[in-house]
């Protein structure tokens, strides 16, 4: 049975009663009455002030001097252990990170929420904010491994410059498929990364990415498209964007970003590409291959990336590369196609033209004559103002 709760003012009534005694004028009963306890209550506490002093009327812990569910001590040294660890090498040591890699080499550990309390008991962990339960996302995944890849860029300082990382992410598994550390975002060497990734793991059917112009022309002023989109349209690869200025739509790419800064900071910072890129293989590996991930239950990104058939790429749902666009030409008589420049001559100043689009083919009207046909080279379909062909169409206004 529990014991009544009794407050520091009413043990200190009782303990200048005990002192007092038969002085105060006052009965045992009358005190109990007035401070509303019993008479045990009463005598345990004239016990402990005639035994201890004040001291004996101070609250007591209620702790039991056993603990039969508490966690054994070897447990509490692996989790801070691990802890310790995870945080020298530049990973999250979080309470569900600690648990996940504890679980995954197999050793027995209790929940990420006893995991949490053994972390605040022993001052390895810092108080966070309140953060927007998890519940209240709404987060696309692609059913399948394949069917979506995350592209970005992001720039990584060096000890002498800086760099840009190029890596393509599974969206299904989190997996990395490639990286490559490059001196700018540039088309040609997100090519290249595309390429290593799908010798790796095959062609996927979607890569989902933002509007850098390396990436995609489709917010360039005379529209076309990039480098990249002419090769992934070759192969049978689609190109997702997202809207601008939400760089949520890839979230898991961008999120992964914090994840390789923090490793990179444990680290001595890259003096040269090769040795950013030597950071990157070894990172990559970890990542997929021995770091548990949160967004997959604790599973590593290569087990979940095995785990499922893959999606394979699907031509027939893609668009055509088909638009028309209206130009005026200025007075030299020239306006520029996706990476082309076309000149018909100032006698054409001020005139309005239209082209059509197709692919790799351009065909020019005016009004409803059709002035020329442009075959485009796809390595250098690009944005207007770089890697150009020059074409001279001859026709009279």
């Amino acid at each position: 049975m529990s014991q009544q709760a009794v407050s520091v003012e009413v043990r200190l009534a009782v303990g200048a009663h005990a002192v007092l005694e038969d002085a105060s004028g006052t009965s045992v009963s009358e005190l109990c009455k007035q401070q509303g306890i019993s008479r045990d209550t009463y005598y345990r506490y004239r016990r402990r002030m005639r035994e201890e002093g004040v001291q004996g009327l101070v609250p007591r812990s209620r702790r039991p001097n056993n603990s039969p569910r508490a966690t054994d001590a070897d447990t509490v040294a692996a989790v801070l252990d691990k802890h310790d660890e995870l945080v020298a090498e530049g990973w999250d040591g979080g309470a569900m990170s600690v648990h996940d890699w504890l679980t995954l080499a197999g050793v027995e550990v209790p929940s990420a929420r006893t995991c949490h309390k053994i972390l605040t008991d022993h001052g390895r962990t810092e108080p966070t904010p309140s953060k927007r339960p998890k519940s209240s996302y709404r987060r696309f995944e692609a059913m399948k491994p394949n069917g979506v890849w995350q592209l970005d860029g992001h720039e990584v300082k060096l000890t002498e410059g800086k760099g840009v990382v190029l890596r393509f992410q599974d969206d299904h598994s989190r997996m990395l498929m490639a990286s490559r550390a490059a001196s700018a975002e540039t088309g040609e060497d997100t090519w290249k990364c595309m390429v290593a990734a799908m010798d790796r793991h095959a062609k996927p059917a979607f890569i989902q990415c933002d509007n850098s112009t390396a990436f995609t022309a489709r917010l360039i002023k005379g529209g076309g498209y990039s480098i990249l989109e002419a090769r992934l349209h070759r192969i049978g690869v689609g190109m997702i964007n997202s809207s601008p200025k939400h760089p949520q739509t890839n979230g898991k790419k961008e999120r992964e970003w914090q994840t390789l800064e923090q490793w990179l900071r444990a680290r001595e910072r890259a003096t040269d590409l090769p040795e950013l890129q030597r950071l990157l293989d070894a990172y990559d590996l970890i990542f997929n291959t021995e770091r548990p991930h949160q967004g997959i239950a604790g599973s590593t990104p290569a087990r979940r990336y095995a785990a499922t058939d893959k999606a394979l790429p699907d031509p027939e749902q893609l668009k055509e590369r088909q638009f028309v666009r209206e130009v005026t030409l200025p007075p030299a008589g020239y306006f520029d196609l996706p990476g082309a420049r076309v000149s018909l001559g100032v006698a054409w100043a001020g005139a309005t033209l239209h082209y059509l689009i197709d692919q790799d083919h351009a065909v020019l009207f005016h009004e409803e004559r059709i002035l020329g046909h442009i075959q485009l080279d796809p390595d250098k379909i690009t944005t207007p103002k770089t890697g150009r062909t020059y074409y001279r169409v001859e026709a009279r206004p």
